[in-house]
């Protein structure tokens, strides 16, 4: 678990389904379960014999369900209560033919109530997550998703790579690349914002393309790329983003923008100097880990010659500076790229990687630093298609991932969740799917009120957002073995 390093310094409601009430026996009345398939009809008796004069009773069943109640328990031995003689002397019971029929509409409504997983006591505890450990009461958490769009209808031709933070403020930041295609000189990276309690992404603003990157860098750009925005320990806002200036992505270096009001105005952009060899070929697609010392640790990648991941740990001044700089190479394993990084607990760090090798599988490699040195990436269970992916811990402990299940092609997005710090995945719900459509580079968050941000690239056209809590994820479509790694 070693790796190589380069030093340098800086150059520039209640859960839907209803609630079963008692039943109140003195009254032989029963209020049905809101599913119940019995729909009531006004004016309608469920106890009335055909064919036979009716007698005005003391107290008549008007109530269908206090009707459905007598016929039923009609059968059962006489009491004080059900014994009773109505008004002309006259029993209620039904010819036993009725009863049955009446006696097992009853039953079966029961069993249907009973096997409705949204049915629950009114007072039981719940356990909606099964890994948190403590229960949650019925109603404080409903299952909640919500699908929004990032980008308007009419924005770019071609838009791909979001990327998304949490403010200070409690609002939403993100950011992506639109153009006529990838990798065209008319790229350029736009963010838009998300208010606290607003459901409505504002209109997008652009905030660098290659013109205005070549302006500030004082050098040619050729296009722009992948981007990342995450806030520091001093409430400043970075943009980390790729530029080119010769040849493809392998040639691509690191830019730094800061903002100091939440990414509504931005600094030049300042590159970083990473590499001795021409600083080419370092590129970025995830969120860092910020450490208690206020360095903040980026998963970066190399893609000129030889594809590797590697972890950019930057030591930031009080005025968004790179003061220092450490590059750390992960154990050589080449096809690997894109690395996503995932906090355990104490010093120990997951990470999962984009893998372009034969192989198709996802990788995973483990740091017991936090992050300084790791262990050889290895294949997990799960698939992948030469696609990114993104992880992110949930505060009740367990690791969550949103990927592309497939060997080959990103028809579909799908999210998938381990217990035992990703060593066994089970399987999650299918966020999107379409043949031949694509639905990549998926980015996570988990909100300060426990929801979980998903925005993913929606067939190269749009940016989509989609917003869910754990009540959600628990009740999605979870399989239920888990798959071996």
């Amino acid at each position: 678990m070693t790796g190589g390093a380069a030093a340098g310094t800086n150059l520039s409601g209640p859960i839907s389904g209803g609630r079963r009430l008692p039943v109140r026996r003195r009254n032989l009345t029963v209020t049905a379960h809101s599913r119940s398939p019995f729909t009531r009809r006004p004016g309608t008796c469920f106890g009335t014999t055909p064919n036979r004069p009716r007698r005005r009773p003391a107290s008549p069943p008007t109530d269908p369900d206090r009707a459905l109640a007598l016929a039923f328990t009609s059968s059962a031995p006489a009491s004080a209560a059900t014994g009773a003689k109505v008004a002309a002397g006259r029993s209620r019971r039904l010819p036993w033919p009725h009863r049955a029929v009446l006696a097992g509409l009853t039953i079966g409504a029961a069993l249907i109530a009973g096997s409705d997983p949204s049915v629950e006591n009114e007072t039981a505890p719940e356990q909606l997550s099964p890994a948190a450990g403590a229960a949650v009461a019925v109603g404080e958490h409903a299952p909640l998703r919500r699908e929004t769009w990032v980008t308007p209808p009419v924005h770019a031709a071609s838009v791909h790579g979001s990327a998304i933070c949490n403010l200070p403020s409690g609002d939403l930041l993100a950011v992506w690349y639109g153009g006529t295609r990838e990798g065209a000189a008319d790229v350029a990276l736009y963010t838009s914002r998300l208010a606290a309690g607003r459901r409505e992404w504002s209109q997008p603003t652009m905030v660098v393309d290659r013109a205005v990157a070549a302006t500030e860098l004082d050098r040619a750009v050729k296009k722009v790329g992948n981007a990342v925005v995450f806030p520091d320990r001093n409430g400043l806002v970075w943009m980390v983003y790729v530029s080119v200036s010769m040849g493809g992505w392998s040639g691509s270096s690191l830019n730094v923008k800061i903002s100091r009001d939440e990414g509504r105005t931005w600094s030049e952009s300042r590159r970083l100097t990473l590499n001795p060899f021409l600083n080419l070929s370092t590129l970025v697609r995830n969120k860092p880990i910020l450490a208690a010392d206020g360095r903040i640790g980026l998963p970066v990648y190399h893609e000129l010659a030889f594809k590797f991941p590697q972890m950019l740990w930057l030591t930031p001044g009080p005025d968004g500076s790179v003061k220092e700089y450490r590059v750390r190479n992960l154990p050589d394993k080449n096809g690997l790229i894109q690395p996503s990084i995932v906090p355990l607990d104490g010093d120990r760090v997951l990470m999962v990687l984009r893998d372009r090798s034969p192989e198709r599988r996802m990788r995973a490699a483990y740091s017991e630093d936090n992050g300084w040195t790791w262990s050889e990436p290895v294949p997990t269970s799960l698939p992948n298609p030469d696609s990114a992916v993104d992880g992110l811990r949930l505060r009740d402990g367990r690791i969550l991932i949103v990927y592309n299940h497939a060997a080959s092609g990103r028809e579909n997005l799908r999210l998938a969740m381990s217990a035992d710090a990703g060593r066994t995945w089970r399987p999650g719900p299918l966020i999107e799917a379409a043949v031949s459509k694509e639905y990549s580079y998926p980015f996570l968050v988990e909100g300060a009120d426990g929801r979980i941000h998903l925005t993913y690239t929606w067939e190269r056209k749009r940016i989509k957002h989609v917003e869910f809590n754990l009540a959600w994820l628990d009740r999605g479509p979870v399989g239920r073995e888990a798959v071996a790694q």
